[in-house]
């Protein structure tokens, strides 16, 4: 196996960004090239720069608490063809429906909330254009923002899942960790991102519990992520988001003794963990705007 490729980038002034690859596959010289492109600077995915709201602080993730109504989101009546293509596309395209948890109301706790798909997600992006997959239904240059608008309906009305973000600290909490995600992620554009993960609940399984749900699902994205065992990290505050025109957030702040260098040696050359993301950046808290 190829030696893990990794560098201390100097941003001046005293601070600095740690870089590890975890493809084997990626040089030293490869790795400084990416890190040059993206500006000496870490740079966020762009949805997640756009009317983002700070909506609230909880104390624990069990203080995350949902409203979860009756039935199954639907999409507004203008979408319903497209959704449908939306359906064969992706279907076509071998990827997966899974299940999202829809919210329906103010991002504060308890969340309302209703069972969705990911498609439904899919289908309802403001920015997309329905034309491109049926021409003959929707008009071309059309959004879908501008689809609902002309009819009336809320932007709100969009499938607005819930997902979850980490912020994993480090080191007495003098560094945190964040992952430029793998080209092929069917939700993110290739950017550098704290990591995260989808609410994917069946509601209706019998005896369902969403705190435990919710418990065991960060546990074990910690553990196929970075290799977490149960005693290797503990769980902090909650930071709700909302974003206007994407999807809201839970940031979790994750704490850990190991150092950003110990997580990015024990996953390298995982295949697993290279489907979510391929670098790892270790940031001083002090970095940080």
């Amino acid at each position: 196996v190829q030696k893990q490729a990794r560098y201390r980038h100097d941003l001046g002034s005293g601070l600095y960004l740690d870089v590890f690859s975890l493809d084997p596959n990626l040089s030293l010289d490869k790795l400084k090239e990416i890190v040059n492109a993206d500006n000496n600077k870490a740079k966020p995915c762009s949805s997640t720069l756009d009317k983002v709201i700070h909506r609230g602080h909880l104390n624990s993730i069990e203080e995350l608490t949902f409203d979860i109504q009756e039935g199954r989101y639907q999409v507004p009546e203008p979408l319903i063809p497209y959704r449908k293509a939306i359906q064969k596309h992706c279907d076509s395209k071998g990827m997966f429906d899974g299940s999202v948890l829809v919210t329906t109301g103010e991002i504060k706790v308890p969340l309302k909330a209703i069972q969705g798909s990911y498609y439904d997600f899919v289908a309802t992006k403001l920015a997309d254009e329905p034309a491109r997959l049926l021409p003959e239904i929707y008009e071309q240059g059309k959004t879908i923002e501008d689809i609902l608008t002309e009819n009336r309906i809320s932007l709100e009305s969009r499938a607005k899942y819930f997902g979850l973000g980490y912020i994993i600290w480090s080191l007495e909490d003098k560094d945190f960790l964040m992952v430029r995600v793998a080209k092929n992620r069917e939700a993110s554009e290739e950017c550098i991102a704290f990591p995260g993960s989808t609410i994917d609940c069946v509601l209706d399984k019998p005896r369902f519990n969403m705190k435990e749900y919710l418990i065991s699902h960060l546990a074990e994205e910690m553990k196929e992520e970075f290799h977490f065992k149960p005693d290797d990290f503990w769980r902090g505050g909650v930071e709700l988001f909302e974003n206007k025109r994407f999807i809201p957030l839970g940031v979790i702040n994750i704490h850990t003794k190991m150092s950003i260098s110990e997580i990015a040696e024990e996953v390298y050359g995982d295949i697993n963990v290279l489907k979510e993301h391929t670098i790892i950046y270790g940031i001083s808290k002090k970095t940080a705007p």
